[in-house]
């Protein structure tokens, strides 16, 4: 498992060192915390109705005019926080398809995604089908204020999770890749110029 980890990480280094020069300032780093909200029924399965994460980590890129791939991951790890007690365990890894709408009002960017979690919990890791919204609001060319709500639907077939709600909150910083590697892509862009 270890290994695999290492692997993914490396990877996606590697693949953000090679595509960089092609673009725009659009990628984003968030950091944030998130709420998880389980149904009255279900709370005594999982062990707590509501749970508290902190950090919450997301990577947002773009694949089109519209569209962008986001992965997140939420760990719970405080035991408890002033209004909620975490009893149960709570990881979750999560990747999403994003439709991104034009601001609908200053600096405001709504969108629409859909995609998929493993949660890990008490008793095993166990898939979810995502479905959400989501906004940015831009407080400056840079920083992001970023709400999110997910409803994760697990099957019934799985008896190690049941479906929920969860609420993020995230502070993004859009990263500016063109100048990050421009000292880098210099020589290969001037390299048939001898001075």
């Amino acid at each position: 498992m270890r290994k695999t980890i290492f692997l993914a990480v490396c990877s996606l280094f590697f693949s953000v060192g090679l595509i960089a020069q092609n673009l725009n300032e659009s990628w984003q780093i968030g950091f944030g915390v998130a709420m998880t909200k389980f149904s009255e029924s279900d709370a005594g399965f999982i062990g707590d109705q509501y749970q508290f994460q902190v950090p919450r980590l997301n990577l947002t890129m773009p694949i089109g005019e519209r569209l962008s791939v986001d992965a997140a991951m939420s760990f719970n790890t405080l035991d408890e926080v002033g209004f909620v007690s975490n009893s149960a365990k709570y990881f979750s890894i999560d990747g999403s398809l994003r439709y991104n709408f034009d601001a609908i009002i200053d600096n405001f960017s709504p969108y629409v995604f859909v995609g998929g979690s493993v949660v890990d919990s008490e008793r095993k890791m166990t898939p979810t089908f995502n479905l959400g919204v989501g906004g940015i609001y831009w407080v400056s060319d840079r920083i992001g204020i970023n709400p999110q709500v997910y409803y994760k639907h697990s099957l019934e077939s799985y008896e190690s999770m049941r479906s929920h709600i969860q609420g993020a909150l995230s502070v993004l910083i859009k990263m500016d890749w063109n100048n990050l590697f421009e000292g880098g892509n210099h020589a290969a862009r001037s390299s048939g110029t001898c001075f």
